[in-house]
């Protein structure tokens, strides 16, 4: 942030030459004053969106309506219901009941993926749209001077989250449809190496986002009559070279052309086993009377299959979007439609990396026992054994 002090930094010469000029002529004080104004004049003249010169700063830009009607008014609660969601996932797939199972580490980590979408989100794209929104003009402040680092974590977040779901879908892929290697392939070990890799993965792969957004300068701006920070796209953004491998061809194979394709292969692969199974589980019914455990086992593996192809489905639906956006920006597109477009796909990244809860209490009987426990608060000894006795 630069400090206050230095904001006048283009002016202070040749004000200070004006005021120290009591003993010059006044035709050498109008020649300064000409000068000073030519400098003036020529800044300004000279502004752009890389000028970091608060001449080129003095008015605050308004968000459009739909922005502050879309980020602002209808993510913030959205946002707020989806960190509590997450947090209250993450707790439950990491208790010793859900967590003896290792698909359900996918799901806590997906868990804490998405609350850090969200709440770098709310820095990023909510606080200063609401901010406007009530003339709260801290708010936008706030957000302005963490948005270089809460961007590179919501790129980074947002990734760990795309492969978490690829991720799980494997791991689904190869429980159903080569259940008799899962027990050598996914021993708890590997599956424990694998996130980690993911993990350092969505990482690595966005270290450059962090240095993507830089603020340049603290400006005031008349029509707000308010101090704001001005952010700018840093040098390596600017980069053409960057721009044309990083975003042409990298970010689109990678958050897109891969998990896109390994999703829909994979969950239409373990869509179309548990169709067989049903079958064959009523072909069964059929000839004679099937154990209970065996039935009941086999419902949780398909309630289990569908859960996770369901969440799955609503990845797709809320990410297809962001394709369509990814792929007009490499095309060099612009114009309201476009940016319509992209306010839509931020909404849909918030709603999806709110609503899994929702797929999770639908499908899975484990998760609402636990939810309950939680939400009634019965942590004791008692309420512990109840739990276990009902889920075992």
């Amino acid at each position: 942030m630069v400090p206050s002090d230095m904001i006048s930094t283009n002016y202070t010469a040749p004000l200070e030459m004006l005021s120290n000029s009591t003993s010059t002529s006044i035709s050498e004080l109008a020649n300064d004053l000409i000068t000073t104004t030519q400098l003036l004049t020529a800044e300004e003249d000279s502004c752009n969106e890389l000028n970091t010169s608060c001449v080129c700063h003095t008015e605050y830009a308004s968000y459009e309506g739909l922005e502050t009607l879309m980020l602002g008014l209808i993510a913030v609660p959205i946002i707020m219901f989806g960190i509590m969601a997450n947090v209250t996932s993450m707790r439950i797939f990491t208790h010793r009941i859900m967590s003896s199972s290792s698909i359900n580490w996918y799901l806590a980590v997906l868990s804490a993926s998405d609350t850090l979408i969200l709440v770098s989100a709310f820095f990023v794209l909510s606080l200063p749209r609401f901010g406007e929104y009530l003339k709260w003009w801290r708010a936008n402040y706030i957000s302005y001077s963490v948005t270089p680092y809460m961007y590179g974590l919501m790129m980074t977040a947002q990734t760990c989250s795309v492969f978490m779901t690829v991720g799980v879908s494997v791991h689904r892929y190869i429980g159903v449809c080569h259940p008799y290697k899962s027990v050598e392939w996914l021993p708890k070990k590997r599956v424990t190496s694998f996130i980690i890799g993911l993990l350092t993965f969505s990482v690595l792969f966005n270290t450059t986002r962090f240095f993507e957004v830089h603020i340049s300068n603290v400006c005031y701006r008349e029509n707000i009559d308010y101090y704001m920070p001005s952010l700018q796209p840093t040098a390596l953004r600017l980069d053409d070279f960057y721009i044309q491998i990083f975003f042409g061809w990298a970010y689109t194979i990678v958050m897109y052309v891969i998990p896109f394709t390994l999703l829909i292969a994979l969950n239409s692969m373990v869509l179309a086993a548990v169709r067989r199974s049903r079958r064959m589980h009523m072909v069964s019914q059929c000839g004679a009377e099937s154990e209970e455990f065996s039935k009941k086992a086999e419902r949780k593996e398909r309630q289990t299959s569908i859960m996770l192809i369901a969440i799955v489905l609503l990845f797709i639906f809320c990410n297809t979007l962001a394709f369509v956006c990814n792929i007009i920006e490499n095309m060099g597109g612009d114009g309201p439609l476009y940016r319509t477009l992209v306010t839509t796909n931020n909404l849909l990244v918030i709603i999806n990396a709110s609503c899994n809860i929702c797929v999770y209490m639908l499908f899975s009987d484990k998760y609402r026992m636990l939810l309950r426990y939680y939400l009634y608060c019965d942590w004791s000894r008692q309420g512990e054994l109840l739990v276990s006795s009902v889920l075992t």
